[in-house]
């Protein structure tokens, strides 16, 4: 069972990945690799964006609303990039600062959390295009980022590979 240190940590570790990843992207943010069947459909701006509202307002606001009880379920629409004109624009800063933010808000609802809390507090979670819907722990929505997030910063990790970063 993880604590409050431990999920800490995950949430620290993203973090650290995410920006370490993103260094010196500034200017091939929208690149796409078409090079085979193998190619990722989404360049990195688009992982961010998705990340930004997967679930709407962030898994970050998820994980506090569970652990504070404020929240009683959640729908997770997934495999959507939630681009949009303004995104388009956005310099890599400002694309960066809303995953950064939502990290932040997981950070701070995990510190304020009790251990218990982690695996007590709950939430009903919807994922209509996969038909589940199952109430899950806060620290299930935690795993989830770690997993969520893991997926998408092996996604940039190969971007940046196959840019020759």
């Amino acid at each position: 069972m993880a604590d409050r240190a431990t999920n800490l940590a995950t949430v620290r570790r993203v973090r650290e990945e995410l920006t370490t990843l993103l260094d010196g992207m500034d200017y091939c943010l929208d690149w796409k690799d078409a090079s085979g069947s193998d190619a990722d459909p989404w360049c990195a701006r688009e992982v961010l964006y998705h990340l930004v509202d997967t679930p709407e307002g962030g898994i970050g606001s998820v994980i506090a609303g569970v652990l504070n009880g404020n929240l009683e379920e959640v729908t997770i629409l997934p495999d959507i990039s939630n681009m949009t004109p303004d995104r388009l624009a956005a310099e890599i800063d400002d694309a960066l600062a809303g995953p950064l933010a939502i990290l932040q808000t997981a950070e701070d609802a995990i510190a304020n959390a009790g251990d218990g809390d982690f695996e007590e507090r709950t939430a009903m979670a919807h994922l209509p295009h996969r038909e589940i819907h199952e109430p899950r722990t806060a620290q299930s929505f935690i795993d989830g980022l770690e997993r969520h997030w893991g997926e998408h910063l092996n996604q940039l990790r190969a971007i940046r590979d196959a840019l020759g970063m």
